[in-house]
């Protein structure tokens, strides 16, 4: 399916665009809700593997300001990362960067508004400074979300006159690499192992944006779907496009280049956002990021619905855009627009004259290698892949799935983490990353400023990639362990081993047989109970709020079940001691009747 976005012309004349910028620039105060920067109860942030696991419920404001509190330490990190990238690509400073943000705040919904000022307003209280040395405040954060959509309006051919009224020249542009991410979403027998879907995606961007993007977040909204998505610190959208919610659908994106920007269309940090958080399915996803957009943020959204296993991409343009959807089918995205109109409309090369094509290439080659047997294990492999289809060798660079600009250029920008998925998980909000490359291989900044003195900033870091791990939405889990005889047996240890990565927690039973296990990443567990005498097992999918009751038997000195067909090991007992009494029961009778007869001599 093609469309096209007509709601808007495709330029604005030089009077009513300085009149727009002129208006919108001094619309810029926070709406007064009565919110205040005190401390806000609530959150929750934990660790593993590289990634930062936050989870925050309640109203926006409430979730925003959680947000901030929990990741203060890395708010500021984002904000000097693409104040980086933007003073280098586009000649923006951060004030300037500033005053264009405030001009999309009376485009921001009043949901988003609140959430933009918690995070704000939580980063704030906990000493987060931005790139001035300020402390962080709403129009940062508002910056940082439409961060995207200032560079497409910064970047011709968005518009001529973008710079007014807030510098008297254009900027001496330095192009950045436009290299954005690797995916795929497969699905149906002719494909995958299983029939089910499985989809993954790299993130490709500057290394000094690491570890900023490096957070998984659970967020239990008042209204819509719970959305479960990897987050770059201070904004209400991924920023690293891989998300999940509770409507079992799943979305990762590619970026593709520049289109006319239109002008007063809707954000795409907007729309991303909403579609999150209210889309149920494919239509509806299409719906809300084709309404009055402002052709920001080009890219292919890879979207996988688990309810229904059909698999799509969104080619979205600014005017143009298309979709192709299937149940049984292979579709690769690597910042290559397949459509012709909207490749058309950015002015993008096609074939090997485009950047990007070389990984093209080696999707299909994925493809019809694995086609029918791909599992989420091939996904994590194909995003460490090193097989550069210019050069037909192994050569971890631009062309690569697994991204390693600095190996070509210099400039440090590339893969920073990996994501996979299948259905399976997706149907729990859990999936498999990688912090860090793919292929494993480190950046290590002292060896890259030894090659490369000319790109050695000092906002750099040693990236370490950790190994691929389970991360899922974070649900509590109540038990209760009884014993023979119904009674609940205190003091037993239980054991939970996610069979996706082996990761473990373990908790004890109070005198009750009650155990509260809280936060507990949805995943499928073994679980493992026993005392000194009893012991037992089960299964659990665990993917949301849930009690469970364990029953466990009695176990011989070795640690052995004593039952026998299921039975309890008592009732075992009993009937093994009613066998050994009936001979001697009739025994006795027979020697009391011998007895009876028997005189003295």
């Amino acid at each position: 399916m093609k469309g096209r976005n007509d709601r808007f012309p495709g330029s604005i004349t030089p009077i009513v665009l300085i009149t727009l910028l002129l208006l919108t620039g001094v619309v810029s105060l926070v709406d007064d809700e009565g919110y205040s920067a005190a401390a806000q109860e609530g959150g929750f942030i934990t660790e593993k593997e590289g990634f930062k696991q936050v989870q925050v419920w309640g109203n926006p404001y409430q979730i925003g300001y959680q947000h901030g509190s929990l990741l203060s330490d890395l708010v500021p990190r984002s904000l000097s990362a693409y104040a980086h990238a933007t003073e280098r690509s586009y000649g923006l400073n951060w004030d300037q960067v500033r005053l264009n943000g405030r001009t999309y705040w009376r485009l921001v919904p009043q949901d988003q508004k609140d959430e933009i000022s918690g995070i704000a307003e939580g980063s704030a209280s906990n000493g987060a400074l931005n790139p001035n040395g300020d402390p962080v405040d709403w129009i940062d954060i508002l910056s940082l979300n439409a961060i995207w959509d200032i560079w497409w309006r910064a970047e011709p051919p968005g518009n001529p006159w973008w710079w007014l009224p807030f510098q008297q020249g254009l900027p001496n542009i330095e192009s950045s690499p436009p290299h954005h991410c690797s995916a795929f979403v497969a699905t149906g027998r002719n494909y995958t192992a299983d029939g089910g879907f499985v989809m993954a995606q790299s993130l490709w961007m500057p290394y000094f944006l690491s570890p900023a993007h490096a957070i998984f977040i659970d967020i239990i909204p008042d209204r819509g779907n719970r959305i479960f998505m990897e987050l770059t610190a201070g904004m209400i959208w991924s920023g690293t496009e891989w998300y999940q919610n509770s409507a079992g659908l799943v979305i990762a994106e590619t970026t593709l280049g520049t289109g006319p920007y239109i002008w007063g269309g809707v954000p795409s940090f907007v729309r991303l956002r909403e579609a999150a958080q209210y889309a149920d399915d494919i239509d509806s996803f299409k719906d809300i990021m084709l309404e009055n957009t402002n052709g920001a943020y080009c890219g292919d959204y890879l979207l996988a619905d688990s309810k229904t296993n059909e698999v799509a991409i969104l080619e979205l343009g600014a005017h143009e855009w298309a979709i192709k959807r299937t149940t049984d089918g292979f579709l690769p995205s690597c910042n290559y627009p397949w459509d012709e109109a909207v490749a058309e409309e950015m002015g993008a090369p096609r074939g090997w004259d485009h950047g990007c094509y070389p990984r093209w290439v080696r999707w299909e080659q994925l493809r019809d290698r694995d086609m029918g047997e791909i599992t989420v294990h091939h996904a994590m492999e194909y995003l460490g892949d090193h097989w550069d289809t210019v050069e037909e060798r192994e050569n971890p660079c631009s062309h690569t799935l697994c991204g390693h600009v600095e190996n070509e250029s210099g400039y440090p920008h590339g893969s920073l983490d990996g994501k996979a998925v299948n259905r399976t998980m997706a149907m729990r909000m859990e999936t498999w990353a990688r912090f860090g490359h793919s292929c494993g291989q480190p950046f290590i900044v002292s060896d890259h400023a030894r090659e490369h003195p000319e790109y050695a900033f000092d906002d750099l870091i040693d990236i370490i990639p950790r190994p691929f791990a389970s991360f899922g939405a974070l649900s509590d889990l109540r038990l209760q362990v009884m014993g023979p005889g119904g009674r609940p047996v205190g003091g037993a240890r239980v054991t939970l081993t996610s069979t996706v990565d082996g990761d473990s927690r373990e908790v004890n039973t109070g005198s009750d047989g009650r155990a509260l296990l809280e936060r507990l990443p949805h995943s499928e567990y073994d679980i493992d109970v026993e005392t000194s005498t009893l012991a037992g097992s089960a299964v659990l999918v665990h993917n949301g709020d849930s009690e469970l009751t364990l029953e466990v038997y009695e176990v011989d000195g070795e640690g052995g079940l004593f039952g026998v067909g299921g039975f309890p090991p008592l009732v075992v007992v009993l009937a093994v001691l009613v066998v050994l009494l009936i001979p001697i029961i009739k025994f006795r009778k027979r020697l009391s009747s011998t007895l009876k007869g028997w005189k003295p001599l």
